[in-house]
């Protein structure tokens, strides 16, 4: 009886040592869960910081891709667009928005620049007012030139162009344009009128040049010239003053005190 006794306590001893105890499974599923947890947020932690590189990298290759575009277009617009590995329709309606953009953050400069001009200083235009008003009028503005483009070179030229080859070309020659409205920007935070003055009337310029450029596209990709380039410049000009007395209200509260920057004396 004595040596069973001591089997059986010998037994469950063995049986004790071999079996973790019910406070050792938690501590060791605690740890298993601190681990795991561990686990969880440095994933999602290497996770952010590799997105946030990605993002950044394609920023940067953004800026790249569309530098490089915009230098081949400023180094000859008139022989970029007619070589088509050189034509993007992002990039196009990027340089249409950056072109508003621009154009609206000097004409905002501009209206807050002095309170001794002349023409419609008196008034103080909110960011928010002045800026969206003009970005707005400023696309829809080269949307329909575009549209009048197309319609000119198709119908008036007789030229087999399509609206999608008119947009990408005139977002590619607008380039040029764009640098203007950038430098307009800098000499109105610098606020020397006389050259924002001279670089509205060259802006102005230069949207018609786009215009007879394209049309001159048209021409050149026929075999024979079935239209009069001069009549068509005219039509285009037309339709664009058009346009703009149409949409005099905006025109004359916030774009004829910037462009025109009178100054009393």
């Amino acid at each position: 009886m004595l040596e069973k006794d001591q089997e059986q306590v010998t037994s469950e001893t063995k049986n004790e040592n071999e079996e973790p105890s019910i406070d050792q499974e938690t501590r060791q599923s605690r740890l298993s869960r601190s681990a795991a947890k561990r686990g969880r947020t440095a994933k999602p932690a290497d996770e952010e910081g590799s997105a946030i590189q990605r993002i950044a990298r394609g920023v940067g290759g953004a800026f790249k891709r569309y530098g490089s575009y915009g230098f081949a277009m400023l180094k000859s617009p008139s022989r970029a667009i007619h070589q088509a590995d050189t034509l993007r329709m992002k990039y196009a309606w990027i340089s249409i928005v950056l072109f508003s953009v621009f154009f609206a953050l000097g004409n905002y400069v501009q209206l807050k620049a002095s309170k001794t001009r002349l023409l419609g200083f008196g008034i103080h235009y909110s960011f928010g007012d002045a800026f969206l008003k003009v970005a707005v009028f400023t696309l829809i503005l080269l949307t329909l030139m575009m549209l009048t483009v197309w319609v000119l070179g198709k119908y008036m030229l007789k030229g087999n162009i399509s609206l999608k080859e008119v947009i990408m070309k005139f977002g590619a020659v607008l380039v040029p344009v764009l640098v203007l409205s950038i430098l307009w920007l800098v000499f109105a935070m610098l606020n020397i009128p006389y050259v924002t003055v001279i670089l509205s009337v060259m802006m102005f310029f230069g949207l018609q040049l786009i215009a007879i450029v394209l049309f001159r596209s048209v021409q050149s990709d026929q075999e024979a010239v079935r239209g009069d380039l001069m009549y068509a410049g005219w039509v285009f000009l037309l339709i664009e003053l058009v346009i703009i007395a149409l949409l005099w209200g905006i025109v004359g509260e916030y774009l004829i005190p910037s462009l025109v920057p009178v100054r009393f004396g």
